[in-house]
């Protein structure tokens, strides 16, 4: 962790030395906790690209964009430097020099061309302009992209987990939602950063695993409901019989998948939730179906189902996206508790 500076005086603060959270602690935690665990991340996700698909109409856009604003972010803590939330936001505008879409295209794993015509899309929308190998966001770009509902979607998150860690020793004791929105405003770039860090891979692995974000959006759609129901069953389940065997994060995939449902989701209610169009919904079903990963019932009504060729490449994206989700979990306690960074 890069050593804090206060923004007023450029100086660099003194540090303390003091024992750091382990990422095994975190990740043993969430397994213990696993089904109310990843039912909120679930529910997290699914509201932030909703959010997201809201604003762009557009997650490939979106995900470009937000990489561009991440290597600004990346470039002030390269200087010891942050902002705070008001502080960025009442930038009049923003640039990020030497932008290489090869670069871009290798990282995200999408076509440089495809990368091209997604900053002219935002260019022509006048969300950013593009000058030579630089790129600047102007006030109307920096504010579009402004995360006004997800501020409050990431520290209920964070929130939740915080209780979830209660009262380990290694831990301590939680933080309020408000005190950790605060935390988030006053630190906003620091925070951001690694959200975006979190958040570029997560999208970039279900990218390349469905093919394109709004047909994992709409499988994540199904797979949440999947989620609920597991863990409405095996709180039943546990209550009938306790010798019921735990859910691991090893056996956790499976276990959603298999999970019985009494209804399932149909393309209405998902074009509903996340803004696609039903249109657009069904197009992204009917794939599903012939990828073998979902079933439509006589009700026109979408499940999971554990047969189809994807599912094991989904089981192992959920494994890495444990790791990754513990490790920002880690890096933002170890700020919040352990750091200088001090409301």
């Amino acid at each position: 962790m890069s050593e804090p500076i206060d923004i007023k005086t450029k100086k660099i603060l003194p540090q303390i030395k003091v024992a750091k959270f382990e990422k095994s602690l975190v990740l043993d935690s969430l397994e213990q906790n696993i089904l109310s665990h990843w039912e909120t991340w679930g529910k997290f996700q699914q509201a932030w690209t909703n959010t997201a698909y809201k604003t762009f109409k557009d997650l490939e856009k979106y995900l470009v964009m937000i990489y561009l604003i991440r290597n600004y972010w990346q470039n002030l803590s390269d200087k010891f430097n942050y902002l705070s939330m008001d502080g960025f936001y009442d930038n009049t505008n923003v640039t990020i020099d030497k932008i290489n879409l090869i670069q871009i295209s290798n990282e995200l794993n999408i076509p440089k061309e495809t990368i091209r015509r997604k900053v002219n899309e935002l260019q022509k929308s006048k969300v950013l302009y593009r000058e030579g190998k630089s790129i600047t966001f102007d006030k109307k770009g920096i504010d579009f992209q402004k995360p006004k509902e997800t501020i409050d979607l990431l520290s209920s998150f964070i929130e939740k987990k915080s209780r979830m860690m209660a009262g380990n020793e290694w831990f301590g004791e939680s933080w309020p939602k408000e005190k950790i929105k605060e935390f988030i405003k006053k630190y906003f770039t620091i925070i951001w950063l690694r959200f975006f860090k979190l958040q570029i891979p997560f999208l970039t692995r279900h990218r390349d695993c469905f093919g394109d974000l709004e047909t994992w959006v709409v499988w994540g759609n199904i797979a949440v409901s999947h989620q609920y129901n597991l863990s409405k069953n095996n709180e039943e389940e546990l209550i009938k019989d306790k010798s019921v065997d735990p859910i691991s994060l090893k056996n956790y995939y499976s276990s959603v998948v298999s999970v019985k449902m009494k209804r399932g989701i149909n393309a209405s209610s998902i074009s509903d939730i996340s803004t696609i169009p039903r249109a657009t919904v069904i197009r992204k079903l009917n794939w599903l179906v012939k990828q073998g990963c979902i079933v439509k019932n006589k009700d026109l009504e979408y499940t999971m189902t554990s047969k189809g060729k994807m599912n094991s490449k989904i089981a192992s994206n959920f494994l890495v996206n444990q790791n990754y989700v513990a490790e920002f979990l880690t890096d933002i306690f170890d700020l919040m508790k352990n750091s200088n960074f001090k409301l």
